[in-house]
């Protein structure tokens, strides 16, 4: 008998003419509850809606063909009763998901995420945020009115066998795999034309990664680069129109008093991973002599635990969890279009492609061709690192004209496996310098390769103190902002782990900050300061009079303002970092209930977690507001 059930329930007929049917309807419901997100789609033409269309038809049918296969697969082994409630229970859940995930991105422009919830969910909130009785009565009346809908669906279509006629039973199933197949094909095609939008750099195509919710995005660019030997990184023809986007992105016109700027040259130096506790006599003896002189922030933290958070906080001045609407738009940062408008040359070195990470396609999409970053005959970063030490000081020792100047210099010799010439094995014991990730990276032998990152930043300040030398020698220093920093910093097991992206303890968002601005008496400040307030104190360098807030969640490093809090950023989790806590959660919807608190001077977790999240519950909603604020 229990056989006879599965053949059935298996059988063709059972899928197309019940559980396809129900997922076409549930699709429709889904599009008629997030239509209002094509409404985000903020490009012209009738190409780009066609393929917005496209995917969102594709990517609801998706989702809803997902839970009817969920669904499908419990009423093999459960009776029918019980399968029916189940699937009106995944069905209506997935719809109030979308409702209320529709109604979030309306409001604050990105997706349901742990924040969210708690800010929401946590007890004296409704002092900031005011839901309303009205808001409450809509919300509700639709609730009730999805559950009617499916449980009249769900009903009728359980029913559909009884006393079929066979023509009409037959008609019914043709149609319906005529509407399987179509929609297994939309998939097929949106995961195409995101592939192609991705390759040649389509915002109007990429944007929709950001767009719907759980939406997965098709990338084919190593595969096209390494196989098919396309080229794809196609910065020198792209254009982008940032009126067609959805960012907001400065939120107001800069303005400008020429009387109080100077356009003093920029030079900014990273080196990768460069955590804080780096900056002493004895490791980094050329920045700290620097730093002895100029200006030292003991307690500055980059916008994230990765390079691309981390570069993209530091230049576009606004916090992390922006990066992935800024790729997709391709939009450039408000620092460079500025210091373009006043006449700067530039000048990027890097000893890593600037492909991956994306900055060709971010920070510097305006500028490709002051762009090196690819070196012929190198076997290490180590040997790139000297050589575009030695192409920015015969730049500067070659001046083509008097035009001030921006350069941006990365070095990745201390990014893993930390390579180093000879002459510059200070600590020790070392191990080879490839690492073995089954042997190298246990806790009882980690300060092997923290020697070896030591060393790494060791020879990086040796080409630094080149930079500076040369900066003087060529009579530039006193007109020239310089600044030494990394992009994150690097755990070795201070906390349990290793390396980068993995926590956002002290030792990974914590970084060397080293300032040189012409006019300004040295000092050194333990207030928690971002990579966040570069851009404001370079913009206004250059005589800006608009306040910070109009293009940056930071303040200019020159003045006494002092953050509450800061936030750092990685793929799909943030922390809310204070003197006391940091609050870790996820920015999408996927790991909706990830949220954790831990004290912030030793990364340990708390264990009245409730009573820390009311306590700081106006700077959740602050983080809240923050990550909204730069859209449209």
């Amino acid at each position: 008998m229990i056989t006879d059930k599965i053949k059935r329930t298996i059988s063709s007929q059972y899928f197309y003419t019940k559980l396809i049917p129900i997922v076409l309807l549930n699709t429709v419901i889904s599009m008629i509850i997030s239509f209002s997100l094509l409404n985000f789609n903020n490009q012209q033409g009738n190409a780009y809606m066609f393929f917005s269309i496209i995917t969102f038809v594709a990517h609801y049918f998706l989702l809803n063909l997902l839970i009817g296969l969920l669904a499908y697969c419990f009423s093999v082994v459960l009776n029918k009763k019980t399968a029916i409630i189940l699937m009106i229970f995944f069905f209506s859940l997935l719809q109030l998901i979308l409702l209320f995930d529709t109604r979030i991105y309306t409001i604050f422009h990105y997706h349901i995420n742990p924040l969210v919830l708690n800010v929401i969910t946590t007890e004296g909130v409704s002092d900031s945020v005011i839901i309303g009785k009205g808001t409450i009565a809509v919300f509700s009346l639709i609730l009730v009115g999805i559950l009617c809908a499916e449980i009249i669906i769900h009903l009728y279509f359980s029913n559909i066998n009884k006393n079929p006629e066979q023509k009409s039973l037959l008609m019914a199933k043709n149609i319906s795999k005529v509407i399987f197949w179509t929609g297994l094909l939309l998939i097929g095609a949106d995961k195409v034309i995101y592939a192609y939008g991705d390759i040649v750099n389509n915002t109007a195509i990429t944007q929709n990664a950001k767009l719907f919710p759980l939406y997965q995005p098709l990338t084919i660019k190593r595969f096209v680069s390494k196989v098919l030997h396309i080229k794809v990184d196609r910065e020198l023809n792209f254009k982008v129109s940032t009126k067609d986007t959805a960012l907001n992105y400065p939120q107001k016109a800069l303005r400008f008093n020429p009387s109080v700027g100077k356009k003093f040259n920029i030079i900014i130096i990273v080196v990768d991973g460069l955590r804080f506790d780096m900056l002493s006599k004895d490791t980094m003896p050329n920045t700290w002599e620097f730093g002895q002189r100029n200006i030292v922030f003991k307690n500055h933290y980059s916008g994230g635990n990765g390079t691309r958070f981390g570069i993209f906080s530091l230049l576009y001045g606004i916090e992390g969890t922006y990066w992935h609407n800024f790729l997709a738009w391709r939009v450039s940062p408000v620092l460079i279009d500025m210091l373009i408008d006043n006449g700067y040359e530039f000048k990027i070195l890097s000893s890593t492609h600037l492909t991956f990470p994306e900055f060709r396609k971010t920070a510097f999409i305006r500028i490709p061709d002051s762009i090196e970053d690819s070196f012929v005959n190198t076997d290490t970063t180590a040997e790139k690192d000297r050589i575009i030490t030695e192409k920015f000081i015969n730049y500067i020792s070659n001046p083509k004209g008097k035009k001030p100047f921006f350069t941006f210099i990365f070095y990745d010799s201390s990014h893993q496996p930390y390579y180093y010439p000879e002459g510059f094995e200070k600590f020790q014991p070392v191990g080879d310098h490839e690492i073995n990730y089954f042997k190298d990276i246990g806790k009882d032998n980690i300060f092997i390769l923290k020697n070896r990152y030591k060393n790494a930043i060791f020879y990086n300040d040796y080409l630094i103190g080149n930079i500076i030398a040369s900066l003087k020698k060529n009579n530039l220093f006193d007109n020239s902002i310089v600044v030494i920093t990394g992009d994150h910093g690097e755990e070795f097991y201070e906390n349990g782990y290793f390396g980068h992206t993995s926590s956002f303890d002290d030792y990974q968002v914590k970084t060397v900050f080293v300032l040189h601005y012409p006019g300004v008496e040295l000092f050194s400040t333990e207030r928690i300061t971002s990579h966040l307030d570069l851009v404001p104190t370079l913009i206004e360098s250059l005589g800006c009079i608009s306040p910070p807030e109009d293009y940056s969640h930071g303040f200019s490093l020159l003045n006494k303002t002092r953050h509450t809090y800061i936030i750092s950023a990685n793929w799909d989790t943030s922390a809310i970092i204070d003197d006391e806590y940091k609050i870790i959660f996820s920015t999408e919807m996927y790991n909706i209930r990830s949220l954790e608190v831990r004290r912030t001077n030793d990364y340990s977790l708390i264990g009245n977690q409730k009573d820390v999240i009311k306590q700081k519950k106006n700077i959740l909603l602050g983080t809240a507001l923050k990550m909204s604020e730069f859209y449209k």
